[in-house]
């Protein structure tokens, strides 16, 4: 009986406990890549965003405040939680997504970034390749088990970040801006072999206007620029793909909390 009524009157405390990981670890899952994708389903997103954060409650426990004695206060903790949350689910979405601004790059390329599809995440149509290797980036994820750094950052993110402790807003964004950068540096490393080719195919081309004026140039070396650029893609993707998952090792082992 005694032990019943501690946890009744524990029970307003673990609730704002639990609620309050929530918050974190809960928004970052469905904001990140991977299981943040619009391609499933909203129940089973959210499912598993409340299943991970009571897995992770009893760790997290002392490292969260104590339940505020004003709703001002309960509802501002529980904003900068979820803003917190966001931050960090964009900051590794951003990451991510170096594979498939690379497939932007190489689809404009080859001379297929008019074959389109539509992306879900988005709500609008994308290069076909840049599709997938979207999709292939989410495979890699899961495959190469790099999905586990960011869920081991954004718990190790209550010692970096306490909740209650204020939010560094500046910090947070140079983090951001730093992240873009080094996503951009990246597509653009894997994406090197089709830029160089290209740009050397476009000389000649050049060459050949000049030599014979009256043929038309892009219309006869088209289907030898998208055959050749999907040649040089499937002896490529490998080695893109070792690329972008040290990238990602990289990048992950920098994140907060790691």
């Amino acid at each position: 009986m005694d032990e019943l009524t501690a946890v009744l009157h524990d029970l307003p405390s673990l609730g704002f406990g639990w609620m309050l990981v929530i918050a974190r670890v809960g928004t970052t899952l469905l904001t990140g890549p991977g299981l943040g994708e619009a391609e499933i389903p909203p129940t089973i997103r959210i499912a598993l965003a409340v299943l991970l954060a009571t897995l992770v409650y009893p760790v997290l426990r002392s490292h969260l405040p104590p339940l505020p004695g004003t709703v001002i206060g309960l509802v501002g903790l529980f904003s900068v939680e979820i803003v917190v949350g966001a931050w960090f689910g964009l900051l590794t979405r951003v990451l991510v997504m170096a594979l498939s601004m690379a497939g932007g790059i190489i689809s404009y390329m080859v001379g297929l970034s008019s074959v389109l599809q539509i992306d879900p995440s988005i709500g609008s149509q994308v290069p076909a390749m840049e599709r997938t290797l979207t999709m292939a980036a989410l495979a890699l994820l899961f495959v190469s088990g790099l999905y586990v750094l960011p869920v081991r950052a954004v718990i190790g993110s209550y010692e970096v970040i306490p909740p209650g402790g204020g939010f560094d807003a500046g910090g947070a964004a140079q983090l951001v801006t730093r992240a873009t950068a080094d996503s951009f540096s990246l597509a653009l490393r894997l994406a090197a072999p089709f830029v160089v080719i290209c740009l050397v195919w476009q000389a000649a081309l050049a060459f050949v206007s000049r030599l014979v004026p009256n043929i038309q140039v892009h219309l006869v070396s088209q289907p030898a620029q998208i055959l050749g650029g999907l040649v040089l893609l499937a002896a490529v993707i490998a080695v893109m793909f070792d690329t972008w998952s040290a990238g990602m090792l990289h990048s992950f082992s920098l994140l907060p909390g790691l």
